[in-house]
């Protein structure tokens, strides 16, 4: 026999005490409907916690170009809560090529000694960035036929693009092509 889900303020009571840090943020239909959280991929971002303990919602730009779920985010910004930032990412092009609306999903904690322990050539700058979108513009195709699939020329080329990668990132040689 299958329960309800207690009332809202006894279900955020019983969370508060059992999880320290807690805090329920609830978005009311009658201010986002959810055809409209569908359309803006609202609950696909992501909360990220920041070095001074407050957090960055990681949002799609759909979410600031829908002007009522924009203007709810912003009044959450404002209300008693640990957010303290909105971050905004044009995503269209990642959601077009496989990533989905879930892109925004990855989160990583690390404490300071892992952090320091992690390559910082593959931790994202201004020039990693523009890098990477180089490389991009050099090794990635806009397009494959059946032609191509069949042509040697695209193996080399994919290992020549993996090796770069591996350059550019400082990673060693990690690829069997590369031993």
């Amino acid at each position: 026999m299958s329960r309800p889900l207690p009332t809202r303020p006894r279900f955020s009571s019983s969370w508060r005490s059992g999880c320290r840090g807690f805090t329920p943020l609830v978005v009311p239909a009658s201010r986002v409907s959810v055809a409209e959280a569908v359309a803006t991929y609202l609950f696909n971002s992501q909360l990220v916690s920041r070095a001074d303990g407050s957090m960055a919602l990681i949002l799609p730009q759909e979410a600031q170009e829908h002007a009522g779920v924009w203007e709810y985010l912003n009044e959450l910004l404002a209300g008693d809560n640990p957010i303290a930032d909105l971050r905004v990412f044009d995503l269209r092009e990642s959601m077009a090529n496989g990533g989905g609306p879930a892109c925004l999903r990855l989160r990583v904690v690390l404490t300071a000694e892992e952090y320091q322990a992690v390559n910082p050539h593959v931790l994202m700058n201004d020039t990693l960035f523009a890098t990477l979108n180089d490389w991009v513009d050099r090794y990635y195709r806009d397009r494959l036929t059946q032609a191509d699939l069949a042509d040697p020329k695209l193996l080399r080329e994919g290992r020549d693009a993996l090796d770069r990668l591996t350059q550019i990132l400082q990673l060693g040689s990690v690829y069997p092509f590369q031993q």
